[in-house]
């Protein structure tokens, strides 16, 4: 059985990737990495948490949590426009999970970025592809991606978790209200 280390973003999108694993019909054991600097407010950044916890434990997969510094993605997003910075950030959590892995012997990592609505996936896979290269791992990409399985009973965003991200979706939700 190969020991998967993927990146979680969220609760939702870590049911999804796992229901991806389950039909692909190879054992596997997974852990998931919870690193996301580019999480805000901290508030967020706690609802997903908690929400990845308690759907974690009932599904008896160990979450690991590194320190949420994020300080780690401006550095690495340098207020550049919408997609560089969204590049630059996917980079930066699927580099930091590629090095984890590669450095506690996992056999191959991967992200729930892929399953994502907010996120762009072939780009996403692309760097993955990357840091496997790179790094001497493999990245998993199940072969059928389950991005429509209807979960409930925890916290749900909407949005990707940035702080440009939020305000994009307030300005939406803003310019629909002032509409009526």
């Amino acid at each position: 059985m190969r020991k998967i280390l993927l990146h979680g973003c969220c609760a939702d999108c870590s049911l999804k990737f796992i229901e991806s694993v389950k039909n692909d019909k190879e054992p596997a054991e997974i852990e998931i990495y919870y690193y996301n600097p580019n999480i805000h407010p901290r508030s967020e950044y706690q609802s997903r948490l908690k929400a990845m916890q308690e759907v974690i434990e009932k599904a008896g997969i160990r979450l690991i949590i590194p320190d949420w510094k994020p300080v780690d993605y401006f550095e690495v997003i340098d207020n550049s426009e919408k997609g560089i910075r969204c590049v630059n950030c996917w980079n930066l959590r699927i580099k930091k999970t590629a090095e984890y892995a590669k450095e506690n012997g996992y056999d191959c990592f991967s992200t729930t970025l892929i399953s994502s609505q907010y996120q762009d996936s072939n780009k996403v896979i692309e760097i993955g592809q990357l840091w496997a290269k790179k790094l001497g791992i493999e990245f998993v990409v199940p072969k059928y991606i389950c991005t429509d399985l209807e979960t409930s009973g925890f916290y749900k965003q909407f949005f990707c978790g940035c702080v440009y991200s939020l305000r994009e979706r307030l300005e939406e939700k803003y310019k629909l209200a002032t509409k009526s």
